[in-house]
């Protein structure tokens, strides 16, 4: 169910309104599986799912917009957006860091806690916050 409400993402509307944050806010997805689907998924198959979407959204969606992914811990979801807003101004009321990497945020979102059985193909050491460095990962991709 995860990856098909990845996957459906590609189809919605997308609205970009450069200076109307509460119009693309309606671009925001809050994706939750159960634990038990959880287990069963790889992160390889969770980012070729937003890789696929990225693709498909990039052909539909007009001007220069980013697609982002993070997770949520607190509310235990994967969330994305697409917003025209660039990289370094993501629409977060917290300080967060972009990374290229997808694999070390569906890995915490896959496993809940980031350092407790992550998949041996992921590297959680490469994007993983420093103690000065406490910034939410970020997944960025330009569309």
């Amino acid at each position: 169910m995860l990856l098909e409400s990845i996957a459906a993402i590609a189809g919605h509307d997308v609205t970009l309104a450069p200076g109307d944050p509460h119009a693309e806010a309606r671009n925001t997805h809050w994706l939750q599986a159960p634990s038990v689907e959880r287990a069963i998924l790889t992160v390889r198959e969770v980012v070729a799912a937003f890789d696929e979407t990225v693709a498909a959204l990039r052909d539909r969606v007009p001007g220069p917009a980013t697609f982002y992914v993070w997770h949520d811990e607190r509310a235990g979801q994967l969330r994305c957006g697409v917003t025209s807003r660039p990289v370094h101004d993501l629409p977060f009321g917290t300080d967060y860091r972009p990374t290229a990497d997808l694999a070390p945020v569906v890995a915490a979102y896959l496993c809940g806690d980031p350092k407790s059985a992550v998949p041996p193909e992921v590297d959680l050491t490469a994007d993983a916050p420093g103690p000065d460095d406490p910034p939410l990962p970020v997944w960025v991709h330009p569309l």
